[in-house]
């Protein structure tokens, strides 16, 4: 009985596709009240008061609090819980704007009315005194001297900085060289926009247990932050993980209302909830990506790559939020991707700026170090006069090479490539589109005038994050088997992945087992979902609590047939004599198994990407004709399921590159701060996109599982940006900058290089 391989429709999608999901926005508790967050329409000032008179004596308002009314938050930051540099907590967030206002949409305030309409237009009779202050609204400002500092206590605007070397002495290697080239890449501000915005239910039962609908992603993680910050032992802590209308790594982390929502609700002595608008949500919610790359790269002349050297300037935006320097790390140790360097030096550096603080999106750094490198190589390939994808063929690490490691250091996760054949992969992909005759065919569009360009792009992505998953399985009496995991759920199709592989673990039919991950009453322990972990540490987690479970049914069942634990048979759920026909089930025989699978560090995979696009001579309009990827996911259980996680994550990446950018005014106003201004596009502007999927299992966890949730994402930016760049040719300004906008791309078809200012391409 085989269900892992089978592209088993989602069991979750009958709920959804009926109405008959539920989300924070659908959960009533009785006696509730709503909440209003006040937010700073100021990017950076002193804050010199709030009065909150008339909104508290507005009719059905319950409370109003600014930090002023709450002097015990003044020593409370958020926890940095990922990459916290050695002195990076005076940039930690504190949970109400104190005497300082850094980014518009920072929290000030607090207003509770009986309903959501009575706290908002209350919210709107709050007035706040502000000394503006210069903002500061670029990483290379910043740094200069004499730029206006955001945190006094750091010194600096730089909050902290990373170095990655490997290999020989990167100025032999530069010497060496026939061929250098340098350029500096910028990857503009955008992130997730889930379609379900932010929200949460906190309420306070007789016995003072505090119970919270709305924390996903890292639910056991947020429930001891919460603990700490509020001083209730985390066992009086209850999370409760609706239904969640995405997050691609935005949503779940810990932030301001994660905390302020709950501690209304225990000095209210009442139910609080709160759900942002979307106007909110643009500008509070973890914005993620802006990179500023200054890189050089060292060749032989016959394309073989030596070294490259890297500084790295990430926009952190006003505050260090729970992931940290996370998104600046991984970046780091990605720059080299799946070539063979001689050597390279890397330096990253994470630095403040007036803008909403920045987290993890989908591919966090992977994508950024990709568009960088492989931008460069294409360069590279130009300047040694060869293919792009020769270029690519000759540098790739092979079969031969593996293990491959590289090492960074403590704290640093090392970087070990163990399986796979990235030569071959991207070749069958070269093959799978007809590589040469697609050339050819853009030659000829070309001599006819057309501007059409192919782009291509290698990249790692990393994946089944440790340290730990746990796993707890109960047989029920009617003879079903519940899976208890620490995951979380935001539409990967958790409940049916996990379900196959516990299916497949008992050997009992699909039907008969289902997965819980929501209540941390019923999951006692784990990690969360998130760097493409859930199938890879909450699978293998249930795959040992299966046979854990299994040995204590035949333990069991021997000791209630009173029989030698040797002449038991497990049969499915069923226990008997070898030979006899009397069966007890697990059932019967009460069992259950707790465990954790433990693993270390992580998986790395590759994957390669490949893209077509056609440039609108008159406007620069770009159309994406045709995107191609290949990805090695280690064993794809449910290959649907893996594919519409590719396909997914490919178009959110080819909206990134065209489309979707954060922005900001010379005073630090966010001018995306609604989807009339932050882009999104329709399925009529995405392509219809081709996953081609690879398995060459992970040696590193029992099912072999690697990533399959970001690769898809990882190469859209240096592929659409190379295309682009093939498409331009010679006659334009180099491609340097994302988002590929038809006025940035027209700019560039004129030959004229993008001047950035405040996140905007300024013509």
């Amino acid at each position: 009985m085989t269900a892992i391989g089978e592209s088993i429709k989602r069991v979750e999608d009958e709920r959804f596709l009926t109405g008959r999901g539920c989300y924070v926005g659908d959960i009533t508790r009785d006696g509730q009240v709503w909440t209003r967050v006040v937010r700073s329409s100021v990017a950076h000032g002193i804050l010199r008061a709030v009065h909150l008179e008339k909104a508290r004596s507005c009719p059905g308002v319950v409370a109003a609090f600014s930090a002023a009314d709450l002097p015990q938050l003044d020593a409370l930051r958020i926890p940095i819980r990922l990459s916290r540099p050695p002195n990076g907590m005076p940039a930690a967030q504190p949970l109400l704007a104190l005497d300082r206002v850094r980014y518009v949409g920072e929290p000030i305030a607090l207003v509770v009315g009986m309903d959501a309409h009575t706290a908002e237009d209350a919210a709107a009779t709050v007035r706040v005194e502000i000394d503006e202050l210069p903002p500061v609204l670029d990483s290379i400002t910043a740094m200069e001297p004499g730029a206006t500092l955001l945190h006094d206590a750091l010194g600096s605007n730089v909050v902290g900085t990373y170095e990655f070397d490997h290999g020989e002495s990167i100025e032999t290697l530069f010497a060496r060289a026939n061929v250098v080239i340098s350029e500096r890449l910028r990857m503009h501000r955008h992130s997730s926009v889930p379609m379900e915005t932010r929200g949460l239910i906190a309420e306070v039962d007789g016995q003072g247990r505090l119970t919270v609908w709305g924390p996903t992603k890292v639910k056991h993680h947020n429930r001891v932050m919460l603990s700490d910050l509020i001083g209730l032992p985390v066992e009086r802590i209850r999370f409760i993980e609706p239904d969640v209308g995405g997050s691609f790594g935005a949503r779940g982390e810990f932030y301001p209302e994660d905390f302020l929502i709950p501690w209304l609700a225990i000095e209210l002595g009442r139910p609080v909830k709160w759900i942002e608008d979307r106007a909110e949500n643009l500008v509070a919610m973890n914005h993620s990506r802006e990179h500023i790359f200054d890189i050089e790269v060292a060749a032989l002349a016959d394309g073989t790559l030596l070294a490259f050297r890297s500084r790295d300037f990430c926009d952190m935006g006003a505050y260090l939020r729970t992931t940290g320097m996370k998104v600046t790390e991984i970046c780091g140790r990605h720059l080299a991707g799946p070539y063979r360097w001689a050597g390279f030096a890397v330096t990253t550096s994470g630095v403040m700026t007036n803008k909403t603080p920045i987290g993890t999106y989908r591919g966090p750094g992977e994508s950024e170090a990709t568009f960088a490198r492989e931008r460069m190589l294409d360069l590279l390939a130009i300047e040694v006069g060869m293919d792009p994808a020769d270029l690519r063929l000759r540098n790739l690490i092979t079969p031969e090479d593996l293990p491959y490691r590289l090492e960074f250091g403590v704290p640093f996760e090392p970087v070990t490539h163990e399986s796979g054949d990235y030569r071959g992969q991207f070749q069958a992909l070269l093959d799978h589109v007809g590589y040469d005759e697609l050339r050819n065919r853009v030659g000829t569009r070309r001599q006819n005038g057309e501007l059409s360009g192919i782009g291509l792009a290698c990249f790692i992505n990393e994946g089944a994050y440790g340290p730990f998953e746990w796993a707890r399985i109960v047989a029920e009496p009617d003879r079903t088997f519940v899976g208890y995991v620490g995951a979380a759920s935001y539409g990967q199709g958790v409940q049916t992945a996990l379900a196959q592989i516990l299916a497949d673990a008992l050997d009992v039919p699909f039907e008969r087992v289902r997965i819980e991950h929501h209540d941390t009453d019923s999951v006692l322990d784990g990690v969360g979902s998130w760097a493409d972990r859930t199938t890879a540490m909450a699978g293998s987690a249930l795959l040992l609590a299966a046979r854990k479970l299994q040995a204590a049914a035949r333990q069991a069942g021997a000791a209630a047939l009173g029989v030698a634990e040797d002449t038991v048979d497990v049969t499915r759920d069923e226990v008997h004599v070898a030979g006899g026909e009397s069966a007890l089930t697990f059932a019967e025989l009460g069992c259950s198994a707790t465990t954790r699978f433990e693993r270390p560090g992580m998986a790395f995979s590759f994957g390669a990407s490949l893209s077509t696009v056609a440039v609108e001579a008159e406007t620069g309009r770009v159309t994406v004709e045709r995107y191609v990827g290949a990805y090695d996911v280690g064993l794809a259980i449910n290959p649907m399921l893996v594919r519409g996680q590719l396909d997914g994550a490919a178009a959110q990446g080819i909206a990134g590159a065209l489309f979707e950018q954060f922005s900001y005014d010379s005073d630090g106003q966010p001018l995306s701060a609604s989807f009339a201004d932050y882009v999104i596009p329709t399925c009529a502007e995405i392509p219809e996109v081709e996953s081609l999927i690879f398995e060459f299992p992970a040696p590193d966890n029992p099912l072999g599982v690697k990533g399959a949730g970001n690769p898809g994402i990882v190469g859209t930016y240096a592929a659409l940006a190379n295309a682009v760049a093939n498409a331009i040719g010679a006659g334009g300004a180099p491609v340097t900058t994302l988002p590929l906008r038809p006025p940035l791309v027209y700019s560039l078809l004129k030959g004229r290089e993008a001047t950035v200012v405040g996140g905007r391409h300024v013509d």
